[in-house]
């Protein structure tokens, strides 16, 4: 039977996934501000209603902590409205289900929150809060693909010779990427060990400079390339944007001030990291997509989830 694309439902898709982007810079921009504690009670602001706190009260780090709180309830609305719709208008059930499992995870994320004010910021239920939110944002990335009409109308490309192995090492490229942005969290929250996250950094490019070399080497269409192209431009400009976070970094128990610099460059990474998981995660859903794959070698959900 063949199905007509929802361009509504897509177009909201869209948009919940850019609020949890905007959403993760916001977390960051708390983190990076040492505000985890500025507003010391939840799920109140000061005692108050969230939304009826006043804004001549939004100083100094309740700005960033209160704002973040803000977002993350319009994102969770957003994701009960797309999974309501889903649930009502797309055809294929385990898109209904996905939509269903991102509104279990917007509730734990916002637990999960919750406990990081109560507990006072203990450096696990913040890693897990940080490695949720992108986890989250990695689901609306795949609604917002899948429910597109490229997605759904398009056929996929001429067989490709080892089209198999591009999938596989595109979708190791983004599991790769999720891990070293929990090494970064951990980083972040805990003082993890940097080395680690080093040579996770080296890890990471050298499965994207692989998945690169695979698209150019084996699919020949501009919109793989453009895209594979785009990764590798980000992966690089995340490793030195790294470094200079290496170099304004000050340790998360330091007492000293902090100045803009020290601010905005470590928000700046790890929200280029998320956009970098995204396109890497895009990546891998074209290339199971669309990219042929001689039909022996078709993998058991390619002719069923991803269609």
């Amino acid at each position: 039977m063949t199905r007509y694309p929802n361009r509504q439902l897509h177009r909201f898709a869209c948009l919940l996934a850019w609020a949890t982007f905007i959403l993760i810079v916001a977390g960051a921009s708390v983190t990076s501000n040492r505000a985890g504690l500025a507003v010391p009670d939840w799920p109140t602001t000061y005692g108050q209603f969230m939304f009826s706190f006043p804004m001549s009260k939004w100083v100094g780090n309740i700005f960033y902590e209160h704002g973040h709180r803000l977002i993350a309830s319009v994102v969770g609305m957003l994701t009960i409205v797309l999974a309501a719709w889903l649930v009502r208008a797309e055809p294929r059930r385990w898109v209904r289900r996905l939509g269903i499992a991102s509104l279990a995870v917007v509730i734990a994320q916002g637990i999960l929150g919750g406990l990081t004010v109560k507990f006072m910021l203990p450096p696990s239920i913040s890693i897990a809060h940080a490695s949720l939110a992108e986890g989250f944002f990695c689901i609306t990335v795949i609604l917002a693909f899948v429910t597109s009409e490229r997605w759904m109308q398009q056929s996929p490309v001429a067989e490709a010779p080892n089209a198999r192995f591009v999938q596989r090492i595109m979708l190791a490229s983004t599991a790769v990427i999720y891990g070293q942005i929990i090494l970064g969290a951990a980083i972040r929250h805990a003082e993890a060990e940097l080395y680690t996250h080093i040579f996770g950094a080296v890890v990471v490019f050298g499965c994207v400079v692989t998945s690169v070399v695979m698209v150019l080497f084996t699919v020949k269409q501009k919109g793989f390339l453009r895209h594979a192209t785009l990764l590798l431009g980000l992966v690089a400009a995340q490793i030195a944007l790294g470094l200079v976070t290496l170099m304004v970094r000050v340790p998360k128990n330091a007492g000293e001030q902090l100045s803009t610099v020290q601010v905005f460059v470590p928000t700046l990474h790890l929200a280029l990291g998320a956009l970098i998981l995204a396109t890497s995660l895009g990546l891998a859903l074209k290339a199971y997509r669309f990219l042929g794959v001689p039909r022996e070698e078709t993998l058991p959900f390619a002719e069923g989830v991803l269609s």
